[in-house]
């Protein structure tokens, strides 16, 4: 910890909220989750992945990096190699309040992007005679169409932060909870303080190119449709032996368990790149 607090040294701003959010994807019953801290301020927000920022900060120092491959290497040899730490739910939005606008930073296999966008591409609808109480919060529900979903959320009047999880901003209060029309993405909080702590800066921006959002959604979901793409142009031998995760399998096996991500009916938050 001392470690990684030393290395993250750079901030932008003090945040004034901490917010932590599970983010659920449910397709046909299987859940994943995922935990995600907001930290919001004055002057603007980040939403990330914990894990995913404690491997970016070690990857910047030889002694961490080495610390976590020794790490990784026992889990793997004892048998618990799910517990190895990874970096597979490594999305940012950091959100700018005066600029109004968004910096989005994702990436999948080695292709890593970032990308902005407006505020005024979210628009809520407010229902205010629709309300739940969540963590202690009596919220007003409010929905927004945007990038191809339909979005039903619920925020807190109480407390006065026109921010969210994702890429939610613009309601008025703070959102604790906002679910789909399809019930496959979720982002519900879990846990809210106050907080003057440091909001990070993106401390690998140096992996990430400009790229436009539609775009990269098809590389991506290309890539879904078959993750050997770019080895050998995609054309490896069914029988072909690979290494994913610290686990031997073959080239059809992997494309078998594409395929049925997609055959469940899978896709991801934003649905607007299919033309």
């Amino acid at each position: 910890m001392m470690l990684f607090m030393s290395l993250l040294s750079v901030a932008q701003q003090r945040a004034q909220i901490k917010v932590g959010y599970d983010y659920e994807v449910n397709v046909s019953g299987s859940v994943r989750r995922a935990d995600y801290i907001l930290l919001s301020g004055q002057q603007g927000s980040l939403f990330y992945n914990p894990t995913a920022l404690w491997m970016d900060v070690i990857s910047k120092d030889d002694a961490a990096r080495q610390a976590y491959g020794a790490l990784a290497s026992k889990l793997q040899e004892s048998g618990r190699g799910n517990e190895v730490p990874n970096r597979s739910n490594s999305m940012y939005v950091a959100k700018d309040f005066d600029k109004q606008e968004k910096t989005v930073y994702d990436d999948y296999s080695d292709q890593f992007a970032v990308y902005n966008e407006p505020f005024a591409e979210m628009e809520w609808e407010v229902v205010a005679d629709s309300t739940k109480t969540i963590l202690g919060y009596e919220c007003v529900m409010a929905r927004s169409l945007y990038h191809g979903r339909d979005w039903t959320a619920w925020f807190a009047p109480e407390i006065p932060v026109h921010d969210g999880p994702w890429k939610f901003s613009g309601a008025p209060g703070l959102i604790l909870k906002a679910t789909e029309s399809k019930g496959m993405h979720s982002f519900t909080a879990n846990g809210i303080e106050t907080t003057d702590a440091e909001i990070p800066a993106m401390v690998r921006a140096d992996w990430y190119h400009t790229e436009d959002r539609i775009k990269y959604l098809q590389s991506q979901y290309k890539y879904i449709q078959d993750p050997l793409t770019d080895i050998m142009g995609g054309n490896l031998p069914a029988n072909a032996r690979i290494v994913v995760n610290g686990k031997e399998t073959t080239a059809e096996e992997v494309r078998i368990a594409s395929r049925k991500t997609l055959d469940s009916g899978f896709d991801f938050l934003e649905t607007d790149y299919h033309k």
